[in-house]
């Protein structure tokens, strides 16, 4: 913090910076005033496969560069431990509440079989930075900013010699980082890329890791450089280049070294693109090279196309919360610092929106790690991988109701590349059919993660949660095609997992065995596995449910169907503890460790309620008050560690109709967690992290549009500060789209359309006291005045209105 604050005034002096009005603030977009200090505060950009960090200095820039599949290879995928022939003993261990010696036991067999320490998943790591430096001068007006609609990270700045504009964008249609240099005087610069340094604490990690690696002028406008792994695996690239291409109007060019000098241009041209390399010797420079020659070198045409793609799909979606003129021109900096002591719904609003954007840029080849397609270190935190239990499920949880449900590709594409080794988890971990999905994944699916205290691989969850989002992309999309060839096989080989793992107790129930609720143990120990975790009890219960619904519309026999249901009568039930809330294990001998950051026991309200809680008033109760014992520890520590377990408690909480505690853990999300650069972060302050980029604009949808099938809740969890607003845009279950939604203190408007026909019942927030509705476009049946049940006819919109 002190480096942090040392640098900002250096910056201050160095830029002489003033109080003066922000230059053509962006409709959606932000200004900050100072250059970054560190990457995590940089510009960002990126079209889902590159991303790219703008630092914002106007004479010495640096641009990290990214690729979605550049994680460094360190750890060879390892075939899992043999551990079904101890699957006996470890449930003899359990069953006798020996939870020391099963962690023990785990640990065993897994450095029996040569395992030595635990191995973390491979990084994902900087591909190289791009370095363009200019003549300094004196700056007399400085601005960084983002322009969300265009993915834009525009630098400018007015010196001595003139007024300079730098902008770059990662085109979503081009697949190209376009870069382009404008000034009021003629433009002198340096341009040369370069392997990311990195500090001499990581020297030694590093240097092992790369065989070869160098910079090459190919000519004196084109530069490349290349990059060998020196352990590329099965699951990676064995190395990368990066070529660039600079285009200039008027001026001249001259080698300089291995960079390219420009002197009196009138305007210049960047093209940097970045191929993964999978033969050894192999080389992309001429084809990368001849890929940017085709382009059209006009920054005007490439931008519109930019827009066409990326702009149309951030575009869809609109929040307005009708921020004040100061919350509108604020500068990020402003923004953060304001959040902190007296958020207001406008400055949620500039967060939303900069949630979503981070998401639909980091969202393309793989959907977003956990900083999403950036990285400035080559030792990011948990190696900045795909985390299961939460972190990744989080990240994408505005792609369906945000209006951007082909992204959800991204998540499907990569887990069905690593159905092999899913299927061999299963197999090596317990002797069963199905898949198996680790905790953490990078570049393979194989489980190789172990730990006497974390001993994720007893956790079992993971392939039943994929399984639901697989499933709920059907339901938004009603698209039967996807039903059929991908959604439904992924659900059968999840179940089929299970259908030969449990077992059944001597009550005829089944019984969990191992189980594991991320990542937390009872008071009684430290030990974290143990039986019937809930959380594992609920996703089976899901995913029966959802592969019966699917069976059902796709013609499976029903004698099949039956035995799916049969299952179903053999599950335990929620229980509640002595002090009211639901238990996290449901088994004897546990008590709640409520101190926690994860609440994995209310997975059954992460996203389409249960109905075993919502038609229970003793479990609804017990919810609700699981909330907000796991809301104390979070407000002694300005909402703790670990942001996403906060939006897992926000979805619960509106399923629940819990509108102050949604709405209190909104606002810490937006108090705390927020770099510079409008990124998120893992913890208040600190840890470049993007899973509330995607939990917090999807809480604060759900606060406004709440759907299951058949069932819409319209302003269910609405904060009491949010007067005034619309909305247009939003996606429902049911391949519905809200076209607009608004409200103020006298009424409440909505207009919705479905894609196909269907009955709806819609529901306004019970707390708003309606005095008349009025329907336009359809028969209706009102129940009463909160309640209304619509015939929706396909293409044809349909507008209520409430009057308050």
């Amino acid at each position: 913090m002190k480096l942090k604050l040392l640098a900002a005034l250096t910056l201050f002096s160095l830029f002489g910076c003033t109080s003066k009005k922000p230059d053509s603030f962006p409709e959606k977009g932000y200004i900050s005033w100072l250059p970054a200090s560190s990457w995590e505060d940089a510009l960002l950009t990126g079209n889902g496969t590159m991303g790219a960090m703008v630092y914002g200095y106007p004479f010495e820039e640096t641009i990290i560069l990214n690729h979605a599949l550049l994680y460094l290879p360190n750890e060879a995928p390892l075939l899992p431990p043999n551990m079904a022939p101890y699957l006996g003993e470890i449930r003899k261990l359990s069953f006798e509440g020996k939870w020391k010696e099963v962690a023990e036991l785990g640990v065993k067999i897994w450095e029996k079989e040569g395992y030595g320490e635990k191995k973390w998943t491979d990084p994902y790591v900087p591909a190289a930075d791009l370095k363009i430096t200019m003549p300094p001068s004196n700056v007399d007006k400085y601005q960084r900013m983002v322009n969300f609609q265009t993915a834009e990270a525009i630098v400018s700045w007015k010196d001595e010699n003139g007024q300079f504009t730098r902008k770059t964008f990662v085109s979503r249609a081009d697949g190209v980082m376009v870069t382009q240099i404008t000034g009021t005087s003629k433009i002198n610069t340096n341009i040369e890329i370069i392997k990311h340094p990195h500090s001499w604490e990581q020297n030694a990690y590093v240097s092992p890791l790369i065989s070869n690696s160098y910079t090459k002028m190919l000519n004196d406008s084109t530069l490349q450089y290349h990059c060998e792994y020196k352990k590329a695996h099965i699951g990676t690239p064995k190395g990368y280049d990066v070529a660039v291409r600079v285009v200039s109007n008027g001026g001249e060019y001259r080698a300089n070294g291995n960079s390219i000098e420009i002197k009196n241009a009138d305007e210049i041209l960047i093209f940097t693109k970045i191929e993964p390399l999978y033969e050894i010797g192999q080389y992309a420079f001429n084809n990368l090279i001849h890929q940017m020659d085709t382009l059209n070198a006009n920054y005007g045409i490439l931008l519109e196309r930019q827009k066409k793609t990326h702009g149309e799909i951030y575009n869809r979606l609109s929040l307005n919360l009708y921020p004040t003129a100061e919350e509108k021109q604020m500068t990020s900096e402003t923004l953060v610092l304001r959040a902190k002591s007296a958020s207001s719904p406008g400055i949620m609003q500039r967060q939303f929106e900069a949630a979503r954007y981070n998401i639909l840029c980091a969202t393309g080849t793989n959907p977003p790690n956990l900083q999403g397609i950036w990285s400035g270190t080559w030792t990011p935190p948990w190696s900045s991988d795909f985390t299961h239990d939460g972190n990744v499920e989080v990240a994408i949880s505005n792609l369906l109701n945000g209006n951007m449900a082909e992204l959800m590709m991204a998540y499907f594409d990569y887990h069905e590349r690593l159905l092999p080794q899913y299927r061999i988890n299963a197999k090596q971990f317990y002797g069963a059919r199905g898949i198996h999905i680790p905790s953490h994944t990078s570049t393979h699916g194989f489980n190789n993660h172990y730990d006497e205290t974390w001993c994720l691989e007893y956790w079992n969850g993971a392939a039943g949660w994929t399984a639901s989002s697989f499933y709920d992309y059907f339901l938004y999309t009603g698209d039967t095609a996807f039903l059929r060839k991908r959604a439904f096989p992924f659900l059968t080989e999840a179940l089929e997992f299970w259908e030969n793992f449990l077992v059944t107790g001597d009550d005829g129930k089944y019984i969990v065995v191992p189980s594991y609720s991320p990542e937390n143990n009872p008071l009684e120990h430290q030990w974290q596995n143990g039986i019937n975790a809930t959380m594992d009890v609920v996703i089976i219960k899901q995913l029966i449910q959802n592969w019966i619904a699917a069976a059902k519309l796709l013609g499976v026999d029903n004698s099949t169907i039956s035995k799916k249901t049969e299952m179903l009568k053999k599950l335990p039930v929620y229980q509640i503890s002595n002090e009211g809330v639901i238990k996290e294990w449901i088994w004897p001998g546990f008590t709640d460790n409520q101190s926690h950051r994860h609440a994995s026991h209310l997975y059954g309200l992460f996203e389409i309620p249960d109905e075993d809680i919502m038609n229970s008033p003793e479990l609804l109760e017990a919810a609700k008050q699981t909330i907000i014992e796991r809301m104390k520890i979070r407000k002694q520590q300005q909402g703790g560690e670990m942001a996403f377990g906060m939006c897992h408690l926000g979805f619960s909480a509106v399923n629940v109709g819990d509108t102050e505690n949604a709405a209190e853990i909104l606002k810490y999300l937006s108090m705390y967690y927020w770099t510079n650069g409008m990124a998120t972060t893992h913890n208040p302050g600190n840890l470049f992290n993007m899973d509330i980029s995607g939990g917090f604009p999807s809480l604060m949808t759900r606060m406004l549009i709440n759907s299951r099938p058949g069932f819409i809740d319209v302003l269910p969890a609405i904060p009491s500060d949010w007067v005034k607003g619309d909305a247009s845009g939003i996606k429902a279950r049911g391949n519905i789209e809200i076209e607009k939604i608004a409200w103020n203190a006298e009424s409440v408007y909505l207009a919705l359309s479905s894609a196909e026909d269907q009955q709806i019942t819609i529901k306004l927030n019970d707390g708003l006291n309606v005095v008349d509705i009025e329907v336009f476009g359809t028969e209706t049946n009102v129940k009463n005045k909160q309640i209304i049940t619509l015939n929706l006819v396909k293409g044809k919109t349909i507008e209520i209105k409430w009057k308050l």
